[in-house]
């Protein structure tokens, strides 16, 4: 008997060790606090929360667990798109207001080639809040609505980028931090505190 209840902890022990712990487990986090600021036009106004350098907004490689996020399903076709050198990449202004836009826009070493732009942002849990594809022509852009069923006034969220075109699945890719504030930030960058929390 003493050997049955033995070997039954045993194979309970064992069946829960192979258990999925992903569900159990704690979601990812991240400091996304590290925000390059830029007003309306995309004017560089410096950086906010305790940095002075980050790379956001450049051409960063991705890990692999964040490209997961941009291999969303899409009906954007890469037909017609051209490989071309993406040079700069922005979304301001940064911060954003809620029920606001932000613009994101990227030119190129050519104007209006066309190509295809996948965009992910996720909160500091690493949920997905918003995801999209759009075929555009470098030197062009487009708003992103701040909508407040999907983003929160005094959050902090990243966005995933990735260009691509015919035969170059990732031409250019990164992220950004960005936040989300009540209402629009006026004056300086130090009024962040009180338009944003």
């Amino acid at each position: 008997m003493q050997k049955s209840i033995f070997f039954s902890l045993l194979a309970s022990l064992f069946l829960g060790l192979g258990c999925d712990k992903q569900k159990d487990s704690p979601p990812q986090t991240g400091d996304f606090s590290c925000i390059k600021l830029f007003d309306e036009q995309g004017v560089g106004l410096g950086f906010h929360g305790g940095c002075t350098s980050s790379p956001d907004w450049g051409k960063i490689t991705l890990k692999a667990s964040e490209q997961t996020l941009l291999n969303f399903s899409d009906t954007v076709s890469l037909t017609g798109t051209m490989p071309t050198d993406i040079t700069r990449v922005s979304a301001f202004p940064c911060p954003a207001t809620i029920e606001g836009t932000m613009a994101f826009y990227f030119s190129g070493n050519t104007l209006d080639t066309p190509v295809k732009v996948k965009i992910v942002v996720i909160d500091e849990s690493y949920n997905v809040v918003y995801q999209y594809a759009i075929r555009l022509n470098t030197g062009g852009g487009l708003a992103i609505q701040i909508d407040p069923s999907r983003f929160e006034a005094g959050k902090y969220y990243r966005m995933y980028y990735q260009i691509s075109a015919t035969g170059f699945p990732s031409l250019y890719e990164g992220y950004g931090n960005f936040l989300v504030c009540k209402t629009e930030m006026i004056g300086t960058p130090a009024t962040i505190e009180s338009d944003c929390f």
